[in-house]
């Protein structure tokens, strides 16, 4: 898919560090933010230092050899559905995106149509919130082979099958960091949801979840001078807190392309204020609009915005973030 040097240019952009890493600049990158603090956390101090090392050497490790890491599957957790980007394996358990897929041969049309607008060959792209990779896969086959591309998925099985599409399609290139997207490096609850498999959702307030997932600032993976030309984040009701941590490739990306998910049940469950999660859009130097069924994009106020996502059915729309 996307040339070694791009990849490498994406993810790290310059090495700082003298000491050798066995995993390449990537893992001089990730290093130095496993050596960083990390605020406190209900586990021991050591324990929690251990933990962050590790995670940020699989994300380097990850980073390097994408879907090559490719684990086995039980094959009947699985099914293969035929798509309009073609077969794509699916959790035969989910009681949302399966049976939907299985139906329409395809999913979420608008936000289908808007990337097929904006990635072009040879574009750096980012999928966060990536579940099993359908978009993944359509943001490759645009990017081609001199794309670069990235995807972020911080739920396990969700990454067994996401790796399994990539290795499926060819798309062995492919960067797949198991983290969880966020604004700073951290520890955090994923709640899992067996029925849904896409509302799996990253919940600082939990308690007693039974999974931690390594979170981070996706600035202190990317590097110092890399950029991205379309971004794509679906993390269930906390889209701002992914985008908080990509403030700097932001800054740098001369046009970048923005899609995200703004959904008002899930800001609500959690407490935050929607009309500052658009402030907060604004911060970033994003202003925003809303997308259409045929993937075009429309500027809104901020009252435009939260009237149509009070109107929509399940109180979410998708918003395209576009610099002023």
């Amino acid at each position: 898919m996307l040339r070694t040097s791009r990849l490498h240019a994406a993810l790290t952009g310059a090495a700082a560090s003298d000491t050798p890493s066995r995993f390449g600049a990537a893992g001089l990158a990730a290093r130095r933010v496993a050596l960083r603090a990390g605020r406190p956390l209900s586990v021991p101090a050591e324990r929690r230092a251990s933990l962050l090392a590790d995670a940020v050497a699989e994300i380097a490790r990850e980073a390097r050899i994408g879907a090559l890491a490719a684990r086995p599957l039980l094959q009947d957790t699985v099914v293969e559905v035929g798509t309009d980007i073609g077969p794509v394996l699916l959790h035969a358990g989910d009681e949302v995106m399966t049976p939907l897929i299985r139906a329409q041969g395809d999913w979420e049309a608008e936000e289908a149509a808007w990337l097929r607008r904006v990635v072009r060959p040879g574009s750096a792209v980012l999928d966060v919130g990536a579940n099993v990779g359908y978009f993944t896969v359509l943001m490759a086959q645009l990017a081609g082979k001199t794309g670069a591309v990235v995807a972020v998925e911080p739920e396990a099985r969700n990454l067994a099958v996401l790796r399994a599409n990539l290795w499926r399609h060819g798309l062995d290139d492919v960067a797949v960091l198991p983290i969880a997207a966020w604004s700073e490096r951290d520890l955090l609850p994923l709640v899992l949801n067996e029925e849904n498999r896409g509302d799996h959702q990253v919940r600082p307030d939990a308690s007693g979840a039974a999974h931690l997932v390594p979170a981070a600032a996706l600035d202190e993976l990317f590097g110092a001078h890399a950029t991205l030309d379309v971004i794509k984040v679906d993390t269930q009701g906390v889209d701002h807190e992914a985008l908080a941590g990509l403030r700097d490739v932001l800054h740098r990306s001369p046009d970048p392309q923005v899609l995200v998910e703004f959904w008002l049940d899930g800001m609500d469950d959690r407490g935050i204020d929607a009309r500052g999660v658009l402030a907060g859009y604004r911060d970033l130097g994003l202003d925003a609009a809303l997308l259409g069924d045929d993937g075009s994009a429309t500027a809104a106020t901020d009252d435009e915005v939260l009237a149509a996502t009070e109107a929509a059915p399940g109180r979410f729309v998708n918003l395209v973030l576009r610099k002023r």
